[in-house]
């Protein structure tokens, strides 16, 4: 009789103590990159709506820790992205149906891929990122990664390169 009494209490104290929900934009350190799903998710969510291929970079110029994607129906994109999070690295890649360069295309280096691909290069300065982007197959490829100190159009022009 004691021990139902006894329960009951603590089971009222339970529902009269409140929880502080989560903060849903509390960052968390198990997701650096948000709530993504894995990359041939998104990627197949892309290719199924759209009925388009989408290549994906085989080579990456860094270990990275992390890796995931996004697809928008709203904005008509997929986004990769692969992340180290110990040296801080970064690599991401958006592709679309329209290069959403604009004005950028007039002070972008117009560089070739091994395939002839003619494609615009972005490393302003200030900026965290070099950027590429370039078509093919129909959709607009662009790929971004971290400075880190360094003049990252190479690994750029090698990740364009093992697109597959």
């Amino acid at each position: 009789m004691l021990t139902n009494k006894l329960l009951t209490i603590v089971f009222a104290l339970m529902l009269l103590t409140p929880t502080v929900p989560k903060d849903p934009l509390d960052f968390d350190p198990n997701k650096p990159l948000g709530d993504v799903s894995p990359i041939h998710v998104s990627i197949a969510q892309f290719e199924e709506r759209y009925h388009k291929d989408v290549l994906i970079p085989q080579y990456i110029p860094f270990k990275h820790t992390h890796s995931g994607g996004r697809f928008s129906d709203s904005f008509k994109n997929v986004s990769i992205d692969y992340i180290n999070v110990n040296s801080n690295e970064r690599l991401s890649m958006d592709v679309s149906f329209k290069n959403h360069w604009g004005k950028f295309l007039e002070v972008a280096e117009l560089v070739t891929l091994d395939d002839g691909t003619k494609a615009w290069y972005l490393n302003k300065r200030g900026r965290v990122a070099e950027f590429l982007g370039f078509h093919k197959g129909g959709l607009f490829y662009d790929i971004g990664i971290t400075k880190n100190n360094k003049n990252r159009l190479n690994d750029l022009l090698k990740v364009a390169n093992s697109l597959k």
